[in-house]
């Protein structure tokens, strides 16, 4: 399997591509560990997953134009709703090696303005979880 470096990656927020304001993107999968350890476990614990949960973080660039930055994420944090946010490694046609990962997601806060003087006005935005069906994980 070849290595990959990101520098086309995609991220898009309720169906709007936010790529071209996106400096870098984390997709995470992770599970509860449930002991399992029982007598007569030969001196090892055992572990098992429990719930899981997704999150999708993102820094951004902060930009107040229409259908920017925050025209998509301040309406979608007011409305508590959910939406898809979808993340891939490259621009190229989804693949199974260039898998697309969906997560139904709420946006539980926002920084519409954030940073230093002489700084970038950046964000970093975490999406979480808001449906049963978790991270998917789609090849086509």
């Amino acid at each position: 399997m070849a290595k990959h470096v990101l520098k086309d990656a995609v991220f898009t927020v309720d169906s709007t591509d936010l790529s071209d304001h996106t400096s870098s993107v984390t997709v995470e999968d992770s599970a509860d560990e449930v002991e399992f350890t029982a007598f007569g476990a030969g001196g090892y614990r055992e572990f098992g997953q429990g719930l899981k949960d997704a999150t999708i973080t993102a820094s951004v660039f902060n930009d107040y134009d229409a259908s920017q930055v925050d025209a998509i994420l301040a309406p979608l944090y007011a409305s508590g709703g959910t939406f898809d946010v979808t993340v891939k490694a490259d621009s190229a046609t989804t693949s199974g090696s260039n898998p697309i990962w969906t997560l139904k997601s709420r946006l539980y806060s926002y920084s519409p303005v954030a940073g230093g003087v002489g700084d970038a006005n950046t964000t970093d935005i975490s999406f979480r979880n808001a449906g049963t069906a978790g991270l998917v994980r789609g090849t086509a």
